[in-house]
């Protein structure tokens, strides 16, 4: 144990005899944490202990640091013969650093110095040279000359290296990491956010209120009036449809050799498994969007009972259009906004205030359309809701390039999930095995129209779409 180990082990006991003390003084009811007379004598004695190991530590340090940095000293051998002293740096030509990585820090840790005195790295003192700048006067530092182009002017002509496969870099090892570097799938926003709907057989209907005309009625067409006495009250009746979901199969299929499944490094089963799990997804996405219905999902995007809203410019999305798509919405309070990543520059010019229609001057006492969220896992949001950018809708100036849609009113029915299998005879003299993966599932806004408001022929619905 060396000397200063020694003294930081005295330093540390004397603090536990400290703390001994504090702590008999706390647990002492009496004196309620106050130290006694004879207490505070030892204390203090304790305490003066404390402030001298303190200085013979900071002294040790001290003499510690100054033998490490104080040069090696050749002491004559025995014979009589003359032993040359040298600093083993001056024959190096890097100067003792490994990489210019180590000596551009070093050279930044030094800056400001005026003398070479001051510079706290002994490799790099013999190159410290007065600055040309003398009202500075601040040290300079010469590049070691094995970091110097002109002394490498020579490499590549008759020495073996990596640097060339016939010359060496053949012996070289290579190593490959596990694991796979990926994009994958950027996320499917509207998880969570549909309804979901069990599904015992491949098709299911369900049973809705014929109730999107609210002119006369809201439920269906039950209507109450009040009546006099003695008079007949109006009878009514209210209707129903049915909501059908049928599942169909979306299904990926893949070979792979015998040959890779064996030798490669990594699992190539699983790289499969993790691609089309990710496409799996992406498909679904994409379909909730712009699918065509039948043995896809019904999009929002040419759904029978989407809104699709005007824009007052083409190939721009403006203050105006915004606000007019949210007089639209049905259920905003739980709708999400989706854009194109295109679509970004033109909302974040609302972020100032709400434009008129030529995005040139803020409305009259209007507030930020576009707000940037400062939080790293909250989304920013347009006119108070969730906005996400994603590559599925439309690009810019195209039909559906900005959605707002209440995904609440989207029904999304799960009959089998996701399977897989593999077989080894589908080509079984290729030496090939094949991978099978498949679920089947449907999708669908259940509106079959959009809404009629009581007291205006301005329709409503949960899917919004800001046309070409």
């Amino acid at each position: 144990m060396t000397r200063l180990q020694k003294l930081l082990n005295q330093k540390a006991e004397l603090l536990k005899q400290l703390r001994a003390i504090n702590e008999t003084a706390d647990a002492d009811v009496a004196s309620k944490g106050v130290l006694t007379a004879e207490q505070d004598v030892v204390y203090k004695e304790l305490e003066a202990q404390v402030a001298r190991v303190n200085a013979t530590i900071d002294a040790e340090r001290r003499l510690v640091a100054e033998e490490a940095a104080a040069p090696v000293v050749a002491s004559a051998p025995a014979n009589g013969s003359r032993v040359r002293v040298q600093a083993r740096a001056e024959e190096d030509p890097r100067r003792g650093f490994p990489m210019h990585r180590d000596f551009f820090l070093s050279v930044i840790d030094n800056a400001g110095r005026s003398s070479r005195e001051q510079v706290s790295d002994e490799r790099l003192r013999p190159l410290a040279v007065a600055s040309e700048d003398g009202a500075r006067g601040e040290l300079a530092y010469l590049l070691p000359r094995g970091f110097n182009p002109s002394f490498l002017a020579t490499a590549g002509s008759d020495e073996q290296g990596a640097y060339s496969d016939p010359y060496g870099g053949y012996a070289v090892p290579k190593t490959l990491l596990p694991g796979m570097l990926q994009l994958g799938f950027e996320g499917d926003p509207t998880s969570g956010r549909t309804q979901a709907i069990p599904m015992a057989s491949p098709t299911v209907e369900l049973l809705a209120r014929t109730d999107k005309n609210h002119a006369t009625s809201v439920s269906g067409g039950f209507t109450v009036t009040r009546k006099p006495e003695t008079v007949a009250a109006t009878a009514s009746r209210g209707e129903m449809e049915k909501v059908t979901l049928k599942a169909s199969t979306l299904m990926g299929l893949a070979y792979a050799t015998e040959e890779i499944l064996t030798d490669s490094v990594i699992s190539f089963i699983a790289l499969i498994d993790a691609g089309f799990r990710d496409q799996f997804a992406h498909n679904m996405l994409r379909e909730k969007i712009r699918g065509l219905g039948g043995s896809e999902y019904q999009g929002v995007i040419g759904a029978d009972c989407s809104i699709a809203e005007s824009r007052d410019t083409s190939t721009r999305i403006l203050g105006d259009d915004v606000i007019q798509m949210r007089a639209r919405c049905w259920g905003y309070g739980q709708a999400i906004w989706l854009a194109n990543h295109d679509a970004f520059p033109e909302l974040m010019r609302l972020g100032a205030a709400a434009y008129d229609t030529l995005a040139a001057t803020p409305l009259a006492g209007s507030n930020a359309l576009y707000v940037q969220s400062i939080r790293e896992d909250r989304p920013d949001s347009l006119l108070g809701r969730p906005i996400f950018y994603s590559e599925y809708p439309s690009t810019l100036g195209s039909a559906g390039d900005l959605i707002l849609a209440n995904w609440s009113q989207y029904l999304e029915g799960l009959y089998q999930p996701l399977q897989s299998a593999e077989s080894m005879h589908v080509r079984f003299v290729n030496h090939e095995r094949t991978f099978k993966l498949w679920l089947r599932n449907a999708g669908a806004p259940w509106w079959r129209t959009a809404l009629t408001p009581n007291q205006s022929t301005t329709t409503l619905s949960p899917f919004v779409i800001l046309a070409a």
